[in-house]
């Protein structure tokens, strides 16, 4: 049996990004951090695949050169009820591909001098106060840590008995090919969030994002619902249909996947003697679900506290949950929860409140530097 001081399951951005600082942070550690993953990279992945500034700086800290194919976003379009939001600024975000991203992360980590080892599945998570056993499809470890970084469904948080109650919100995605006749008001640089649906009971919004798939020209067409009602049956399926009829497409002609993401709650456990999950098995923004970057930022906060548990020998996590609401991620989260709450749970509010353009420069994943906001409201 294998002896770790960290294993980490998930090697997506958060569980990389883990790994990654915790290297950074003291590279004699490396060799005694196994992250691990199901899957073989370079691995296909549900993911509109936006890289905000906010990412790209993270990313930087990190050491972490993202040199792969992009498609820069210099307009952003919010429909509203009552009128569209426009967001101009040259390359204030970019699309990148998720296989690519994630495998460049991965083979970081184990630049790194972390121990990264894909298609090895997790079986058995057994934890006890004086160690963690994780058995998977290979081998079996001990480890005084583990850091639970695999997603909505995760194994880590089933295995500890930590709760996720109604947190779970849902989204679709599809690759579309693009013909001349297709979306007219959509362009290569430009991204779209319909949060119009929330005026017909819709919890979320609909997106169409450029893509790095050029051959044929396609975009990223997909949905987020994000229901805070407790035992609210969103038909998801049936809206996003319904919108790209809409579009003048049918989602028969395409395929469709969908993925489980889980809603950030400031007061939600995300750990317990031994284990601290990361990422999406914490919970990310659910306003807009920006994944990549709270994941990538939620790593380095679980890094720093998994290195103080190794050097004061304290593994209790006591105070893991008040570092993320304190940290610079914690704070968007929770202000972009509050305004979900409001939007999605109560659609007659949200249409008066998102009369106000003004009201999204306070939430927007966008950072206000030399770009401009535009508030267009639609005639009466």
């Amino acid at each position: 049996m294998r002896e770790y001081d960290v294993i980490i399951i998930g090697a997506g951005p958060s569980g990389c990004a883990t790994a990654i600082e915790l290297a950074n942070r003291d590279q004699t550690i490396a060799p005694r951090v196994l992250l691990l993953d199901k899957a073989t990279f370079p691995r296909i992945k549900l993911c509109a695949g936006g890289l905000t500034t906010d990412a790209d700086l993270i990313l930087r800290e990190l050491g972490v050169h993202v040199d792969l194919p992009a498609v820069s976003v210099h307009l952003s379009k919010f429909l509203l009820p009552t009128g569209q939001l426009l967001f101009e600024q040259p390359d204030h975000f970019r699309v990148i591909r998720r296989d690519q991203f994630d495998e460049l992360l991965f083979r970081t980590a184990r630049e790194r001098g972390v121990v990264a080892r894909d298609g090895e599945e997790v079986d058995t998570i057994i934890r006890t106060a004086n160690e963690v056993i994780v058995r998977t499809s290979r081998e079996e470890y001990r480890t005084k840590i583990l850091v639970g970084a695999d997603g909505a469904n995760s194994t880590a948080r089933k295995a500890v008995g930590l709760q996720r109650s109604d947190r779970l919100m849902v989204a679709m995605e599809s690759i579309v090919p693009l013909g001349k006749n297709d979306l007219p008001e959509f362009t290569n640089n430009t991204a779209i969030f319909d949060v119009s649906l929330t005026s017909r009971g819709m919890p979320g919004y609909c997106w169409i994002f450029p893509t790095v798939y050029e051959k044929p020209r396609a975009a990223s067409l997909g949905i987020m619902a994000a229901s805070s009602r407790k035992s609210e049956a969103v038909p998801v399926k049936a809206i996003f249909t319904e919108w790209i009829g809409d579009h003048g497409m049918n989602v028969q002609d395409f395929e469709l996947k969908a993925h489980p993401i889980l809603r950030y709650e400031p007061r939600a456990p995300a750990s317990t003697n031994r284990v601290a999950l990361t990422g999406d098995a914490a919970g990310i923004d659910p306003l807009f679900a920006e994944g990549i970057f709270s994941a990538l930022a939620l790593g380095r906060i679980t890094a720093k506290s998994v290195a103080d548990a190794l050097e004061r020998r304290d593994f209790s996590f006591s105070d893991y949950e008040k570092r993320i609401r304190l940290s610079s991620i914690g704070s968007v989260m929770r202000r972009r929860r509050l305004l979900a709450n409001r939007l999605y749970s109560y659609p007659r509010l949200s249409q008066r409140l998102l009369h106000y353009g003004p009201l999204l420069k306070w939430i927007a994943f966008l950072r206000l530097q030399k770009g401009k906001m535009i508030w267009q409201p639609y005639k009466q």
